[in-house]
């Protein structure tokens, strides 16, 4: 963190001054030079000398963080933020580095309310203590600055906290709390924060299998951006209404949202969506349609065109079709390779995700391995049994009761 002297130093050479320029008429070279080093200590009337000599304000020199070097730390972590992907542990790391030495010394500013937010957001996903208090101190700061959206988007994250937690009830009575005391109050949300808590509305309610008012959500979200021109969580829209749709087995419904987002996709040349698209389209060929032989080919064609990382939750759907098509031996690695992503956490994802552990039950059923066929009936089955009635947990039931009665 920069003294005072230092950031004298730093305004001066930024702006192209020459000690003797910047001392002008009312302060002398080697007084300010000192000043710079910090061997002595300017007067208020110096300093407000040196401020307007700079063209700033005396704040900008009198705070112990300064405006401009909290906006610099601030574009920093932003940065850092908005790139973290694939390696999020040091990402985070890097970003609580760079706060912790301004944590405790933060002016009442916006650039301090954001550091704050993003502080706490990453002590969280490193699953460090504290990380509430910093919490709360940037919706205090947004509060009484009036950043509504901010004190909304620190709301929407709290709510998510208890959904990731699998609290889904609890999560969705806080999120539309929130929603209600906006509403008394009077405030407005901009249009992308409206959006994105009328996403979260839907998912959670399609969570406790309240699918109307989920879709009734939605449809009201898509017809908001359609009237404003906004392609904001448009994709996201239309995904969960076409997964919906092939819960329910309605193929036209579900082409229907799919085309919608193969345009989509095609206009913003996203080819994420291209893969999220075939994964949907093979999902459904395997589990409900029983072509194993389309879905394999859709598969194929991606994990040969797409890498590893991209196409990795293809590898359940690999292994389905190759069982479905009665190569147990093929199917078995694909299988085992699969892995459940950390940042999944909705019914729906999580049950697909468990159906995993029921193919592997009845292929080792098939192989005369039951005890390993049992172990892994019976995962299946624990991780099911809080979830929702869908297909899936029907039939991974199913499967252990098949197991277990052997």
């Amino acid at each position: 963190m920069a003294s005072l002297g230092e950031r004298i130093r730093k305004l001066r050479k930024e702006r192209g001054l020459t000690l003797q320029a910047l001392a002008g008429e009312e302060l002398s070279k080697g007084m300010l030079s000192l000043i710079e080093n910090n061997k002595a200590n300017p007067s208020m009337e110096s300093l407000a000398y040196i401020a307007k000599q700079l063209n700033i304000h005396i704040n900008e020199l009198l705070e112990e963080v300064s405006p401009s070097e909290l906006r610099e730390v601030l574009q920093e972590v932003e940065n850092i933020y908005l790139k973290i992907t694939d390696d999020m542990t040091s990402g985070f790391k890097k970003i609580v580095e760079l706060v912790t030495p301004f944590i405790d010394q933060l002016p009442y500013r916006y650039e301090s309310a954001r550091l704050l937010e993003i502080y706490s957001r990453c002590l969280y996903y490193m699953k460090e203590d504290g990380w509430q208090k910093h919490l709360e101190q940037a919706e205090e700061m947004y509060e009484g600055l009036h950043l509504m959206n901010n004190s909304a988007d620190i709301q929407l994250f709290r709510a998510m906290l208890k959904f990731n937690d699998h609290q889904y009830e609890e999560s969705l009575k806080m999120l539309k709390h929130s929603r209600k005391v906006f509403d008394e109050r009077g405030i407005i949300l901009d249009s992308l924060k409206k959006l994105d808590f009328d996403f979260s509305e839907a998912i959670l309610h399609m969570a406790i299998a309240e699918d109307e008012d989920a879709l009734n959500i939605i449809e009201d979200a898509i017809n908001y951006s359609k009237e404003h021109q906004i392609f904001y969580k448009i994709d996201a829209l239309y995904r969960v209404t076409a997964f919906h749709s092939i819960l329910n087995n309605d193929e036209e419904r579900k082409n229907y949202y799919i085309d919608k987002l193969r345009v989509f996709a095609d206009f913003t040349e996203d080819p994420k969506i291209d893969i999220v698209l075939d994964l949907l389209e093979a999902h459904y060929l395997n589990s409900f349609k029983h072509d194993f032989e389309g879905a394999l080919k859709l598969i194929d064609k991606n994990m040969k065109k797409y890498n590893d990382e991209e196409t990795s939750q293809f590898y359940i759907e690999k292994g389905k079709a190759l069982y479905g098509m009665g190569k147990l031996d093929e199917a078995l690695p694909w299988l085992e390779k699969h892995r459940l992503w950390e940042f999944m956490h909705h019914p729906y994802d999580l049950l697909m995700n468990y159906e995993k552990d029921a193919y592997l039950a009845l292929i080792y059923e098939e192989q005369g391995r039951h005890e390993l066929a049992m172990k892994h009936a019976e995962i299946a089955k624990n991780n099911a049994d809080p979830m929702p009635d869908l297909p899936y947990k029907k039939f991974i039931m199913n499967v252990y009761n098949e197991i277990t009665s052997k």
